[in-house]
């Protein structure tokens, strides 16, 4: 292992990376890292070499292993696939702080999907990183309530998982009204239907596969009606918006890669603000 100058957070050493293991806590999931995957980025580091280092601290009492790799395990796969010296960032990291440069590095890259986000959390939930939600949403600088939702999805039953095409494309409040429907008298008829549809080759769209599990029971006699759906577009036709007046609520559904936290936290004061308003105005005694 030779040192190099890094940056001032850490020194930069170039290690051998089947001597670098991957931290146990990490964000991403393994075997969703492979050759196929990682394709682009094989290209790109065959070519140019690996410009960004990842981040990683030494390892003391393992004679197989010099170095953890806290982010970057992407980059890991990338070196042992292409035998290269794996560059490294050393610091000093308690799993506390390494949470802490998971996230803050994942909201710099491409980001985790909620469904690695929420199996990651509950990861470090059950090995008692934290003493509590509330302080692991404020190390992280993720809203209580945001890790509370994404924690449905390490509850939901590999029944439900499996029944879309990849997990990933599971949306965050879909893990709370999917978790919902497993908690409660929905149970049996959403396992029929999850088995159902790991049976369909190819795999309806997520959308679709989503709907199918929580779509209403028609009453007996007659035909469930479809909710009314109307998507608004941007100039180039990308969906924005999707709202659907069903029987008893209207329901907006926004693509998660549309929305971060500040917009949604905007989006939902803006609507709090309308609805007390039109409350406000219902209960007003009549002008005399």
């Amino acid at each position: 292992m030779s040192e190099q100058a890094g940056p001032t957070v850490g020194p930069v050493v170039t290690a051998d990376p089947f001597r670098c293991r991957a931290w146990a806590l990490n964000a991403r999931l393994e075997e969703d890292v492979n050759e196929t995957s990682c394709r682009t980025e094989i290209d790109s580091v065959a070519r140019h070499g690996q410009l960004v280092p990842v981040i990683g601290r030494r390892v003391v009492g393992d004679p197989q292993c010099d170095i953890e790799v806290i982010c970057g395990l992407r980059r890991l796969f990338i070196a042992r696939h292409l035998r290269m010296p794996l560059r490294v960032e050393l610091r000093e990291l308690s799993d506390r702080e390494a949470a802490v440069a998971v996230e803050a590095e994942n909201a710099l890259r491409k980001p985790a999907s909620a469904y690695e986000r929420g199996l990651w959390l509950a990861r470090l939930q059950r090995q008692g990183i934290y003493r509590s939600q509330e302080q692991m949403a404020l190390e992280l600088g993720i809203t209580p309530t945001r890790i509370t939702r994404l924690l449905k999805f390490a509850e939901l039953p590999a029944a439900i998982i499996s029944a879309f095409a990849s997990p990933h494309d599971i949306l965050e409040a879909w893990a709370v009204e999917l978790h919902k429907a497993w908690s409660d008298e929905r149970r049996r008829i959403l396992t029929e239907r999850a088995r159902a549809l790991q049976k369909q080759v190819p795999r309806p769209p997520a959308l679709s596969v989503y709907e199918r599990l929580l779509a209403d029971r028609a009453p007996s006699g007659h035909r469930s009606r479809r909710a009314l759906a109307r998507v608004l577009k941007d100039p180039a036709g990308t969906p924005l918006l999707r709202i659907e007046r069903q029987r008893r609520e209207v329901v907006l559904r926004i693509p998660n890669a549309l929305i971060n936290e500040t917009m949604e936290r905007t989006m939902t004061e803006a609507l709090v603000a309308i609805l007390s308003q039109r409350k406000c105005r219902e209960r007003a005694p009549p002008a005399a």
